[in-house]
């Protein structure tokens, strides 16, 4: 039995002591990772950025730690006193160092490799070099040439091995010895748990991915700095893209086809435009009784006074559909036209790359840029990901709670964040503070379980027998009439394009047309200009979440090329335009048609506006020529994003 009196040894601050040591291991191979790629970040890190994001990595660390550690945690702490034996120790010592040395070669071996894939390594890689008979050839090499980078893993090591530190003796009597053993483990696993997640259990927001290291840096390269490869590997385990389907193996074909990449025209006009957008939590087109003038029997009022007033003078398009599955999905698709593939684009490996997105874009001509959202200031990630799309300024509950103009902490719904109707007010008075031309951005997130009001409203929107969700839309839309009435008083108001659409549709619907493959990505898109420069009314069409950034970009006259996977609905003939998503399986919408797909093959063609329950498979019944057509677009764009995502040129160099 080893014995040990000292209080470093003690449980559990030996415990804590022994994770330390793996800190510090992680952060010199930081140092490691940023040297052998000097030549990659010398010209754009300086020590003080580097500070900045080594403090973000730590979070990646303790989550890759945590995780790794796990099991030594457990042994270490575990609240039986034979434990304490010295075959048990060595055991767990044992454990411990072999866990981290794996850890420290991936980190090192990452260094190395990060010059050709420009990203940390995730699971991919085991699809990637899977049947190479040359892979031992190869890292042999690379060993050998950086023998600098074998030494230190030793030294490291070595330093783990001198440090560790063992559980004290069991000290009598055993109950005292028990009890310190349970409270210890009692109070360490939800702080483990934690440490796992990269969040604590108080913040509404999902554990952290890949993604959230663009929240400490400028450049998303660097965000290689910030994570680890333990990190990167343990979020992809079961995370791992699809292997890229070639449909079109010549790329001047493909791009015939489809193509991301938009060109300004010769004849564009510059209009210095403020935009607005507002991203409505569940505000599925189901709700809006002006979108709806046909269901049941034409006797359907909706839920939505003021948006319906609001559609007789905007613009807004004959079929309108989301990108989108979750409320995560929702910034890509509007605000970088990047669609939800077969997962969330934050959630994939490639959420790091560089981006093309209407904020930044607007931000090379002058544009201030900021996003709001009431929740949690880390809430889902939106910090992170629009930093990563060119956001300069982000709002949230911090900043709402520290402006005494709109209630404080009065205004907390209790669950999520804030109520809509204070934060929409202190979103308008925050536009008014900024310099024009802005492009703002808001997420709602009052019309969300668990389906409340604010008090002072529960006599005005009640329950109406059909779902709670409706008075929460009642009460949404209400918050945005209110932030019109005061928008209209601002001198920026009348230079300024407001656009209106959901995160989402909502699973609570209550007709069959919306309960289809379609109708549950029916959502509204509504551009409201109140100069009467753009037509009004319903135009022909089919319009999605990722065609905002391009309609944009074109209607302001921007001159400059980028990346959008969505089209400029200002440019595309009606009979033209076409909507894809993917909730289960590809669906691609063109025409009266929608087309559905395993993600290689054609699976059926439904005429979704004389069938709007699809009841009827086509597939094989039109024109060969029409079903080809609508396959190679559908394959054609999917292809173009999984090999732009995999290569990292979502955005123009």
């Amino acid at each position: 039995m080893i014995k040990s009196t000292k209080w470093y040894q003690s449980n559990p601050v030996g415990m804590i002591l022994n994770l330390l040591w793996v800190y510090i291991c992680y952060e010199a191979c930081r140092l490691a990772f940023l040297f052998e790629n000097w030549g990659i970040f010398g010209d754009s890190i300086t020590w003080s950025s580097f500070r900045h994001i080594s403090l973000g990595g730590w979070r990646f660390d303790t989550s890759a730690i945590f995780y790794t550690n796990a099991i030594v945690i457990l042994l270490y702490l575990f609240p039986l006193h034979f434990k304490e034996k010295r075959w048990f120790h060595m055991t767990t010592k044992l454990i411990y160092i072999a866990v981290n040395t794996i850890c420290i070669l991936m980190n090192l071996g990452d260094s190395v490799f990060f010059e050709f894939r420009k990203r940390r390594t995730t699971m991919a890689i085991f699809e990637e070099f899977k049947g190479d008979s040359n892979l031992g050839g190869i890292v042999g090499g690379e060993i050998l040439s950086h023998w600098y980078l074998v030494l230190l893993v030793v030294l490291l090591v070595v330093f783990m091995w001198k440090c560790y530190r063992y559980p004290m003796t069991p000290t009598k009597p055993r109950k005292r010895y028990y009890l310190t053993q349970i409270i210890s483990l009692i109070i360490i696993a939800p702080i483990a748990v934690c440490g796992m997640r990269g969040n604590t259990f108080f913040s509404a927001t999902r554990p952290i991915s890949a993604n959230y290291a663009n929240k400490y840096v400028d450049d998303p390269m660097q965000t290689g700095i910030v994570l680890n490869t333990p990190f990167s590997m343990l979020r992809t385990i079961s995370n791992t893209p699809r292997p890229t389907p070639i449909f079109f193996k010549d790329p001047r074909e493909l791009d015939a086809i489809y193509t991301p990449l938009h060109t300004p025209s010769d004849s564009l006009v510059k209009r210095k435009k403020n935009i607005v957008i507002f991203i409505v939590e569940s505000f599925a087109q189901e709700f809006i009784g002006g979108l709806n003038k046909e269901l049941d029997n034409g006797t359907y009022k909706g839920y939505t006074p003021f948006t319906d007033s609001l559609l007789t003078q905007s613009l807004y398009y004959d079929q309108t559909f989301s990108n989108t599955g979750f409320s995560i999905d929702a910034p890509p698709a509007i605000l970088a036209s990047i669609p939800r593939m077969d997962r969330p684009f934050v959630l994939m490996p490639h959420s790091t790359n560089r981006i093309s997105s209407l904020p930044g874009e607007l931000r090379k001509i002058g544009y201030r840029t900021s996003f709001f959202h009431g929740a949690d200031n880390e809430s889902l990630g939106f910090n992170a990901f629009v930093k990563q799309a060119g956001v300069e300024e982000y709002y949230g509950k911090n900043e709402f709670l520290a402006d005494p103009r709109f209630g404080g902490k009065d205004e907390f719904d209790g669950k999520w964040g804030i109520w809509d109707e204070p934060f929409l007010q202190f979103f308008c008075a925050k536009l008014g503070e900024m310099p024009q031309p802005f492009m703002a951005s808001v997420f709602t997130l009052s019309s969300h379980h668990p389906f409340n009001v604010p008090d002072k409203y529960k006599d005005i929107f009640v329950d109406e027998g059909l779902h709670q969700l409706h008075k929460c839309i009642r009460y949404t839309d209400y918050s945005i009439k209110r932030f019109f009435e005061e928008a209209k008083k601002q001198p920026w108001y009348a230079n300024t394009i407001f656009i209106i659409t959901a995160d989402h549709a909502s699973s609570k619907r209550t007709h069959d047309v919306y309960k289809t493959e379609v109708g549950s990505f029916r959502v509204p898109i509504i551009i409201f200009d109140p100069s009467g420069e753009l037509p009004r009314g319903r135009q022909p069409g089919i319009m999605q979440q990722i065609d905002i950034m391009p309609t944009m970009l074109n209607y302001i006259g921007y001159d400059r090329p980028y990346i959008a996977f969505g089209k400029d609905m200002f440019s595309v003939p009606a009979e033209e335009t076409w909507a894809f998503n993917w909730d289960l399986e590809p669906q691609y919408l063109k025409g009266d048609y929608v087309m559905h797909s395993d993600g290689t093959n054609v699976t059926g063609i439904f005429n979704y506006r004389s069938d709007p329950l699809l009841k009827e498979n086509l597939l094989g019944k039109l024109p060969k020529a029409k079903e080809r057509e609508m396959a190679n677009h559908m394959n054609a764009l999917i292809q173009s994003y999984m090999q732009r995502m995999e290569a990292d040129s979502v955005a123009v160099r």
